[in-house]
């Protein structure tokens, strides 16, 4: 509920400048943590598949790291590159958004190139999970971290469009 202004009665008018209030840093912060968490583990997934040491994950079963990452799936289809590399480059791009974002936290066109972002990377996710499950039945527990890194990082980025309603009422007063 929006309080009511003493004496007029009517709405409280709000500004167009309110809606795009500076989200707390922490939000930006969090953002980068996750790019570092995301590019840590496609990193290590990479050097896997470059130095061809064993994973640690299991290898039988419904959880199946070595399956997945093995499978004709784990590269850039007609290449022998891992599709952990672009997943590097995913999250380094989004490292530097969350840090463009600390350094202008009032361009709200930063914290929307974010979110589209972050949706094209769960959509990719989407794509990989399909993968997993319909097409190889078995999960890569390596690859579901980063899916829930990319899922975590849309809500955070879709979040950080919107202020808290609080904002709202004392940017109109």
């Amino acid at each position: 509920m929006v309080p009511q202004p003493a004496g007029g009665g009517g709405a409280v008018q709000v500004s167009s400048s309110a809606v795009r209030a500076d989200p707390p840093p922490w939000g930006a912060l969090l953002l980068a943590a996750l790019a570092v968490i995301g590019f840590g583990v496609a990193a290590y997934l990479t050097s896997v598949h470059y130095a061809g040491t064993p994973l640690v994950c299991s290898d039988k079963g419904t959880i199946n790291c070595e399956l997945v990452l093995s499978s004709a799936y784990s590269v850039i289809p007609g290449t022998s590159l891992p599709i952990t590399v672009p997943g590097m480059a995913y999250f380094l791009v989004s490292l530097v958004l969350a840090l463009a974002q600390l350094r202008r936290p009032r361009n709200y066109g930063l914290r929307q190139a974010h979110a589209a972002w972050a949706g094209l990377g769960l959509l990719t996710a989407f794509y990989l999970v399909f993968v997993e499950l319909v097409e190889l039945r078995t999960i890569c527990l390596w690859c579901s971290s980063v899916h829930v890194v990319i899922l975590l990082t849309l809500l955070l980025t879709i979040w950080r469009l919107y202020p808290r309603p609080d904002r709202l009422v004392q940017a109109a007063r």
